[in-house]
């Protein structure tokens, strides 16, 4: 199959004539973090959480144990929950509404929480399993199973294979298979008109599997096209050049879609189905523009999908993807190295997403120490989820209201105010503080702290206040004191410092300031926890 695109990772062209210029390169070497903080970032990136303090103890003793702790991060439980993190603001499927409620999909009205955080999970969830379990990458475009939990499972066409929460399960409207592509929580995210035909649905697929924006093209054409005549938008994209250079492979994969398309966007029962009647409305819609892939003639989207694993693109993008959510970045030319180096070790792991990603993280980009080089990541930034499952983590706390996750919604929530993405109007992630971003900090970080004083306090198993019971103060005990402060700076920023160092002395000062309010020991404990959960030693890593 002749496809016609350039890939954008393979080797690039050298001139080995007696005129080319030969040029001498010069190899820096980069300096790396120190083991424990690389132990941190790995650990936030991989599980998101910060690391225990046995683990720094053992990077502490051996910095050579700091691989096999990353290599038991790839295998922990949390690793696909972090999949699932830090690929959402590519796929842009969780959002807070949909047009179908619980109610609507005949649910219960308590139901609606987990009902509209599940639709967007679907793909994600597929993604997660295929990186969890080593399945080859192409399944998320090929794959004959979903996954589901009982909510979809009882509101959508899908028989879930036995056992509890989510799960692998099967559509049963015989709809084609093609992974992610015959998805409801794909289709119910990105929806079309006849107007549009498919065409931001086949940009979506684009976009995800392709790492290609049809959108992000410059366009040029005649100004005289009267967008407002459907006659002539039709013929300019078939006639001028200036439209068809995208629309001559747009609307092909468009044209697959047409099974998904929804009369009306409120029925449970028509969004919930697959509609293979609706098959050929392309014939009407798009000019008589058939399904197919540069080229290549298909019929149903299990062809899509076949198409698409067959791309090189699809391995491109892969690398591309997992080097960008590791590197808080986009990638540039000037990566092209190591994008090669990541795909190699992507095709030699037979398509398995954890080489792939243990590539990234072993690379000089994502191990620099601070540096004034923009490729090198020196510092990132917590993102919405790893800050509420390392304060969770730390504290046992997770803010919540009403059923719905505070730092995982935006009808209710705050995801968006902390920095987060929305999937619809908010689509790109903060990378630098702003002010709601901080506000959102303080009270997360207030609330889990009083969570965990309260909790510790008389716990045989407390999470963090092992040295103090909440009756000491400097005068009588300042000793436990510093310990404890000793002990919430190894485990909250996973650094030591000195009894008599000038973190402690500050800590202690502000302690007793708190503690002259009124004479609360826990109250004070709350106000320094609170401040050292909004440090920037914890914020970012």
């Amino acid at each position: 199959m002749m496809l016609l695109l350039l890939s954008c990772g393979g080797p690039l062209p050298v001139d080995d004539s007696d005129d080319a210029v030969v040029g001498v390169v010069e190899t820096k070497t980069v300096e790396h973090m120190e083991p424990v903080a690389l132990l941190t970032r790995a650990s936030l990136d991989l599980r998101g959480v910060r690391p225990s303090v046995a683990e720094i103890e053992a990077v502490e003793a051996d910095p050579q144990a700091l691989e096999g702790l990353i290599d038991g991060f790839l295998q922990d439980e949390r690793f696909a929950g972090r999949v699932r993190s830090l690929y959402a603001d590519i796929y842009l499927t969780k959002q807070d509404t949909w047009y179908v409620t619980a109610a609507l999909a005949g649910l219960d009205d308590e139901d609606q929480p987990e009902w509209a955080e599940s639709i967007g999970e679907e793909p994600l969830r597929i993604l997660s399993r295929i990186a969890d379990e080593d399945l080859p990458y192409t399944e998320l475009v090929t794959g004959d199973w979903t996954m589901t939990n009982d909510l979809l499972a009882e509101a959508w066409p899908v028989e879930a294979e036995e056992g509890e929460g989510w799960r692998i399960g099967h559509y049963t409207d015989g709809r084609p298979h093609a992974g992610i592509l015959s998805t409801n929580g794909m289709w119910w995210r990105y929806m079309s008109n006849t107007t549009n035909a498919n065409r931001a649905r086949a940009n979506a697929i684009s976009k995800i599997v392709l790492c290609t924006d049809y959108l992000s093209k410059p366009i040029t054409f005649e100004r005289d096209v009267n967008l407002l005549d459907a006659d002539a938008v039709n013929d300019a994209l078939v006639n001028n050049p200036g439209c068809a250079a995208c629309h001559h492979s747009l609307d092909p994969l468009a044209a697959y879609l047409w099974g998904f398309y929804y009369t009306d966007y409120r029925s449970a029962v028509d969004t919930a189905g697959y509609h293979p009647e609706r098959e050929y409305l392309w014939a009407d819609y798009t000019d008589d523009v058939a399904p197919g892939y540069y080229g290549e003639p298909g019929y149903t989207l299990t062809d899509l999908g076949q198409s698409l694993a067959a791309d090189p693109l699809l391995v491109e993008c892969a690398a591309d993807q997992a080097m960008s959510v590791l590197l808080q970045r986009d990638t540039s030319l000037a990566d092209q190295t190591d994008l090669n180096t990541h795909r190699a070790a992507f095709l030699d792991a037979e398509l398995r997403m954890r080489p792939l990603l243990r590539s990234v993280i072993d690379s000089d980009a994502y191990r620099a120490a601070p540096s004034d080089d923009e490729r090198l990541v020196s510092a990132k930034l917590l993102g919405v989820d790893q800050l509420a499952s390392s304060v969770e983590d730390l504290t046992g706390f997770r803010f919540t209201y009403a059923g719905y996750d505070m730092m995982s919604t935006d009808t209710y929530g705050l995801r968006t105010l902390a920095g987060g993405v929305d999937g619809q109007f908010v689509t790109q992630p903060a990378r630098e503080p702003m002010t709601t971003m901080v506000l959102v900090q303080e009270r997360l970080a207030q609330g889990a702290a009083r969570h965990v004083v309260e909790t510790d306090g008389g716990s045989d198993t407390p999470a963090l206040f092992l040295y103090v019971d909440f009756t000491e103060t400097p005068a009588t005990n300042r000793e436990a004191m510093v310990e404890q402060l000793q002990y919430l700076h190894l485990r909250v920023f996973g650094a030591r410092v000195a009894a008599a160092g000038f973190e402690v002395e500050a800590n202690l000062q502000l302690w007793e300031a708190l503690y002259a309010i009124d004479g609360d020991p826990a109250e004070a404990w709350v106000g320094v926890l609170s401040v050292l959960l909004r440090d920037p030693l914890f914020l970012v890593y």
